[in-house]
């Protein structure tokens, strides 16, 4: 039997690969932009911060829980269908919550129509990585599906790295209203292109007289763990987010705030490359514990660095050694799950990601304005030292 094929080339000339990762990756660049485009709205509109950050909590909180909801429909009812129905409406409501903004309606009336947007925010991430599955399933080939989840986490870097530069451009170059109308835009041309990408969509698991209950998947056993993997990954992107901000805004150059974070995704982007480039040997949760537990050991470098360069050392080495981790844990939740609820759980785990990014975005705040700007980098640590410890547990 002749050895299986691996290599991003062979993996993107499968039958209906570039359609749908072209079309996933415009469908969920506004998870990269919306938070922020909401932050510098509502900021600019009323001047207050504390409103700002509620509104894009809500909206963030709203999205994770919710997402769990359409992307069990997704599995039960098909992709096509569901992703139809969640672009039109959470691009209206995008648009709609611009307009409430801008408009200053009643607070009250803000708060609604965010968290309803955010309740129609489709988990394109899962429903792309859904479809690596089902291709791998089809080809019998596991390889298929690592360079897959390597491909979307460098897609995701990507994302990540120009969502932000695109807001910020937008906001302050045409009108702060134009980044959401951008970004509902996106959502609504990316996710339609998505559903047209039927050949590549996993079938839909149909029920028939039997009713599951909603936290059916979540008690997979070893699905908790992974999850809680998640969570302390969320954290650490949360912390460094706002410790970046705080430490270098410490030490008189706010501005290398920008570099540092650049550098973490750069990293991770190169990070994901290497690592799906060729077939590594051994167990793929041996492998990911190994790649976490070498970034909690990195992020404790975060604890004794007092300069800026040290900082943005310390974060590139990070970076390269997140995208393994984290590809590492979506790969391992496909495992666990079955395929009629694949898309399901890659979502729990996503939302674990979530969950984290908002508690520690928050945390890493309080520890600064407690403990000085040394407080949110170090969090990182905590963060990471959690995803190892979890993934450590369940072995």
């Amino acid at each position: 039997m002749p050895p299986a094929k691996t290599g991003y080339r062979y993996a993107l000339t499968q039958p209906g690969v570039v359609a749908f990762t072209a079309t996933g990756a415009l469908a969920r660049l506004p998870v990269a932009m919306v938070a922020l485009a909401l932050v510098l709205l509502v900021s600019e509109t009323t001047g207050s911060y504390a409103f700002a950050g509620a509104l894009s909590a809500a909206f963030a909180v709203t999205a994770a829980l919710a997402s769990i909801i359409t992307s069990r429909w997704a599995d039960r009812f098909g992709q096509v269908i569901v992703l139809r129905i969640l672009a039109v409406l959470h691009s209206l409501l995008l648009v709609l919550a611009t307009l409430t903004i801008i408009r200053s309606a009643p607070d009250l009336l803000q708060v609604a129509v965010v968290i309803a947007a955010g309740a129609t925010s489709p988990a394109i991430g899962s429903y792309v990585r859904a479809r690596w599955s089902h291709a791998s399933h089809i080809n019998g080939q596991s390889a298929l599906l690592r360079v897959g989840f390597a491909w979307e986490s460098i897609l995701d870097e990507l994302i990540f790295t120009v969502g932000p530069l695109i807001t910020t451009a937008l906001a302050f170059g045409v009108g702060f209203p134009v980044p959401l109308v951008i970004a509902a835009a996106a959502v609504l041309v990316g996710a339609m292109g998505l559903s047209l990408s039927k050949a590549s969509t996993p079938p839909p698991a149909l029920r028939e007289g039997k009713r599951t209950s909603v936290l059916a998947v979540v008690r997979t056993r070893g699905l908790w763990v992974l999850i809680t993997s998640a969570l302390g990954l969320g954290t650490l992107f949360g912390a460094l987010d706002v410790g970046a901000v705080a430490f270098t805004g410490a030490r008189g150059s706010g501005s290398t705030a920008g570099v540092l974070l650049a550098c973490f995704a750069a990293a991770s982007m190169i990070g994901g490359i290497a690592y799906g480039a060729r077939a590594w040997p051994g167990r793929l949760h041996r492998h990911t514990q190994v790649a976490a537990a070498l970034l909690a050991l990195v992020c404790a470098g975060f604890w004794f660095t007092d300069t800026n360069t040290g900082a943005i050392l310390v974060a590139s080495a990070a970076g390269a050694l997140v995208a393994p981790t984290l590809i590492g844990v979506f790969s391992l939740t496909q495992r666990l799950v079955s395929p009629a609820n694949v898309t399901e759980g890659l979502t729990w785990t996503n939302s674990g990601l979530a969950a984290g990014f908002a508690f520690g975005s928050a945390l890493a705040g309080i520890g600064v304005d407690a403990f000085g700007s040394r407080a949110g980098l170090a969090l990182c640590f905590g963060g990471a030292f959690l995803s190892s410890l979890m993934l450590f547990a369940g072995d």
